[in-house]
């Protein structure tokens, strides 16, 4: 009867793996045009060993007119022409928030401004895991410029809030609170996650979906 129940818990992490990577209607990754003022969070896998269970995200921002983007990010930066299809070493790109026009100009601003501030405080005090990491970076600007999106479950480090920390997050319709070992978030659009030593596991209302900590971090539909 054990070894049944072992195959079994082997068989459904198996089946969790491989259905990581489906995940429906996902983001354009089509770069907009430059009529308006444009700010993107991205984010992309590691490189082995670690591509399936660790991303890195940076934000890309785009004054109306210019051509090239400025990207702000823990570890990096600069300007790119297209950081939709792929940024330094990081591969399999996913747009999880995109703001244009008065929003943007709004988003423009508040990443300029903190963005960097952000980015000096979690380099001095940088901590691959749980954190504070280029994940923290991109949970707390969010945070801070109140920008409704979300990091996927595989971007270990963006619940990190210190020893003990609680609030809104970074989606805006939902309360969490966390430790570095256990944490949960509730919300509207954010459903219901749990988080284990940093490792994320739940249900998202909104769109549907099961939050892993493997591949993109969903199994249904592609985040907001």
């Amino acid at each position: 009867m054990r070894s049944v129940r072992v195959d079994t818990v082997k068989l459904v992490l198996a089946l969790a793996l491989v259905c990581s990577g489906c995940v429906v209607a996902k983001r354009s990754l089509e770069m907009p045009s430059n009529d308006e003022t444009t700010v993107a969070l991205l984010s992309g896998t590691l490189g082995r060993p670690m591509d399936d269970i660790a991303r890195h995200p940076w934000f890309a921002v785009r004054e109306k007119g210019e051509t090239e983007w400025h990207v702000y990010e823990v570890g990096g930066g600069g300007t790119e022409t297209d950081p939709f299809k792929g940024h330094s070493a990081y591969g399999n790109p996913i747009l999880h928030g995109l703001w244009r026009g008065a929003e943007g100009e709004r988003a423009a601003k508040c990443v300029k401004k903190y963005g960097p501030e952000v980015k000096s405080y979690i380099q001095r005090n940088y901590i691959f895991y749980p954190g504070p990491n280029s994940n923290t970076f991109g949970d707390v600007v969010l945070r801070k410029c109140k920008l409704s999106a979300s990091l996927p479950a595989t971007s270990v480090g963006k619940d990190w809030r210190g020893m003990f920390g609680a609030g809104i997050t970074s989606e805006r319709t939902g309360l969490q609170i966390e430790t570095p070992l256990l944490g949960l978030k509730v919300g509207l659009k954010e459903g219901i996650e749990l988080h284990v030593i940093g490792l994320s596991f739940g249900i998202d209302l909104w769109p549907p979906a099961i939050i892993l900590p493997l591949g993109p971090g969903r199994i249904g539909f592609a985040d907001r």
